[in-house]
């Protein structure tokens, strides 16, 4: 077996319980609170019905809950369904070294700790080894999907959840690095799908592999030996040949990726939104601008390889989820962004043109000397009638909701209570906030996971 993948192995399975920080699981307990949320909200979404409604319809043994939908299914299916549902409005956390990390780590987790009875602890611990196995690797790569076209989240994704289910299941080396040479052959996610409902399946697609890949390796499955090492490996393959540094992947197992390093999100659309709606929000709000009183909107320093650049004038409002034009029109307008800010009907109103007319995006050639493929701000300026002028800069890395500028308990709280809301009765949701924030004292997860488990339509 080659260095790289022993290595990762090793550490999977000889890591003790107790070797892995109180920090660590306080993070880990924080990113399964928050998608929860999330997959609860994704469950009466538009793709989150039609994927509830695909799963019913495979069947499979009923070992598993699908959040939200009242179906249950096999750990396979469970994964899929779960962490498709997780992903599927772009509400859930940021962070780590593969963009989204809960999507495909908690999904495949709870998937199948419900039908091998084990604790919120034992989910909690694998979460935080597959979060630092996937950052790991994500920290030894030069790697923009933007411009490679692979979704790191179902892509580096995929190697998490399959660490996370190798810890979970105990398997042994040899065993994991079966489990890893296999996932090796499974992720993709294609960066165009992103605004669809495709984008939210990647992470479904990434729990699902994770599940898969092990209880293969369990029962003898063999993989490939060197699928980091080789030159035809995942890491040639995916992120390209003298684009990854192998040593720097085994030493950053240990440095637990997971403190300080989980975004939790505000609105429920791509991140790379998010310092620009703080901006516009902040200052059509704390100066109580009206839209009719705005003459122009200016959001400047936007690489030109951005994903929220994808749909300038999107065919429907689902698509303004990775759309800066749709985000600024619609924050002008609303003074707000929430779940049932994407909407064709939304999209469709007449004042909406008129709103992307007044905006102007400065989008930055790549030889511009400022331009970063991930720019830390996006600045806003706005102009009035009156000839007033408005500017403000937030900065992506310290906006709140990173751990920067954390949201408070009490936001954490409310927008999980919005979000159970939409399928549980108060009192249920309250049962289920108090389960999933204190996630180490539950005994058996199928308890929390009963609470959530819905009755769907």
């Amino acid at each position: 077996m080659a260095l790289t993948e022993e290595t990762i192995a090793k550490f999977i399975v000889e890591t003790s319980d107790e070797d892995i920080p109180p920090a660590a699981l306080k993070w880990a307990n924080l990113g399964s609170f928050d998608v929860v949320g999330t997959m609860m909200a994704g469950a009466v979404s538009p793709p989150g019905q039609i994927m509830a409604k695909f799963t019913k319809e495979a069947g499979g043994t009923p070992e598993t809950t699908v959040v939200g939908t009242g179906i249950r299914t096999s750990a396979v299916m469970g994964a899929l369904a779960n962490g498709s549902l997780a992903h599927a409005l772009d509400y859930d956390d940021m962070g780590g070294k593969f963009g989204h990390p809960s999507c495909v780590l908690l999904p495949p987790l709870i998937s199948l700790a419900e039908r091998m009875h084990l604790s919120g602890r034992d989910v909690l611990n694998a979460y935080a080894m597959g979060f630092e196995v996937g950052s790991s690797i994500g920290a030894g790569c030069h790697y923009n999907q933007g411009e490679v076209g692979f979704h790191s989240t179902s892509m580096f994704g995929t190697m998490a959840a399959t660490a996370a289910c190798a810890r979970l299941l105990r398997l042994d080396v040899e065993q994991t690095i079966m489990a890893l040479g296999t996932a090796g052959s499974m992720p993709s996610g294609l960066v165009q799908n992103f605004g669809t409902y495709t984008k939210g399946l990647h992470a479904g697609l990434g729990s699902r592999n994770g599940v898969m890949a092990c209880l293969l390796a369990k029962d003898g499955w063999k993989g490939a030996t060197n699928i980091f090492e080789s030159k035809v490996g995942f890491l040639s393959t995916y992120v390209g040949k003298d684009k990854y540094d192998l040593e720097t992947i085994r030493n950053g197992l240990g440095k637990w990726f997971v403190v300080d390093s989980i975004i939790i999100k505000k609105y429920p659309c791509c991140g790379s939104n998010h310092s620009s709606l703080d901006s516009i929000l902040g200052l059509v709000n704390d100066n109580n601008i009206d839209f009719d009183d705005i003459d122009t909107l200016e959001l400047g320093q936007m690489p030109y390889i951005s994903h929220v650049l994808l749909y300038p004038d999107p065919a429907y409002g689902f698509q303004g989820k990775f759309s800066v034009h749709y985000n600024a029109a619609t924050a002008m307008l609303d003074k707000h962004i929430h779940i049932g800010s994407y909407t064709d009907e939304k999209l469709n109103r007449p004042e909406f043109k008129e709103a992307l007319s007044k905006l102007r995006v400065n989008v930055m050639p790549p030889w511009d000397p400022n331009f970063s493929a991930m720019a830390n701000s996006n600045p806003i300026t706005i102009k009035l009638k009156d000839g007033r002028v408005f500017h403000r800069d937030t900065n992506r890395h310290q906006m709140h909701g990173t751990p920067a500028d954390p949201l408070t308990e009490a936001e954490l709280l409310a927008k999980f209570d919005f979000n159970a809301g939409l399928v549980l009765s108060s009192q249920d949701a309250s049962r289920a906030r108090d389960a999933w924030r204190n996630l180490a004292d539950v005994e058996d997860i199928g308890q929390a996971l009963e609470i959530i488990a819905g009755t769907g339509s």
